[in-house]
């Protein structure tokens, strides 16, 4: 019975949220859009030079990932905050950790599976090998899904606040994200293995989710003491 409680209540959240996101197409259009065009000005400032362009793709596509996944973290909880829904739900019986999670897998889902969608288009802007497609798949599945993590972390500490707060907070704790993405895809690229680099990120979103949602949900409870 407490399961199906807790199940009811994740989809109405999942529901609600995605109706506003999609009505307000800007919430994933602006990320999507920021990404190719981040892609796309390397060819265009650089030169269409394939064996460049291929040696530089890794870090292009993820630098591109990590900074248009940041572009929405404000909107986690603000709007929440600021009409008193989040107030009902701290209010409310159901466990926060779901509310949490409800809120930082609606955020991967308009920023994070756009840009992994969008990276198969930046891989051939980039001359990327098809061969490289699957471990750049795996990465960025990985990856964008602890920088949703992060970003909610991020959200909730600046909740009030300035927007670009919560960038400044997320990007310093990126970079480990930003350096086994990379890894991952360039290892693919000289044929060495990197499964140990995919394992790693694996690792740090089994470890994030619950200890970030944690994390999340006591720093969203500051703002009420």
């Amino acid at each position: 019975m407490m399961q199906s409680s807790i199940s009811d209540w994740l989809t109405i959240i999942l529901r609600r949220d995605l109706i506003i996101a999609f009505r307000r197409s800007s919430t994933y259009i602006t990320p999507l859009i920021f990404f190719l065009i981040v892609v796309t000005f390397f060819p265009l400032a650089l030169g269409p030079q394939e064996s460049l362009l291929s040696s530089l793709a890794p870090g292009v596509i993820w630098i591109a990932a990590l900074l248009a996944s940041l572009l929405a973290v404000e909107t986690i909880f603000s709007e929440d905050f600021r009409d008193g829904t989040l107030d009902d739900f701290f209010i409310s019986l159901e466990p926060s950790f779901i509310l949490v999670f409800a809120k930082v897998l609606i955020h991967w889902l308009i920023t994070g599976l756009p840009i992994l969608i969008a990276s198969m288009i930046a891989a051939l802007v980039l001359y990327l090998p098809f061969e490289s497609f699957i471990p750049m798949i795996f990465s960025l599945l990985l990856g964008t899904s602890f920088m949703s993590l992060l970003g909610a972390l991020g959200a909730a500490l600046s909740l009030g606040r300035s927007a670009i707060l919560s960038a400044i907070i997320v990007l310093p704790f990126s970079i480990p994200t930003l350096l086994m993405g990379t890894s991952v895809i360039s290892s693919s690229l000289i044929n060495q293995d990197f499964s140990g680099y995919l394992m790693i990120m694996g690792a740090m979103l089994a470890i994030g989710i619950p200890g970030l949602c944690l994390l999340t949900v006591e720093a969203l409870l500051l703002n009420y003491e």
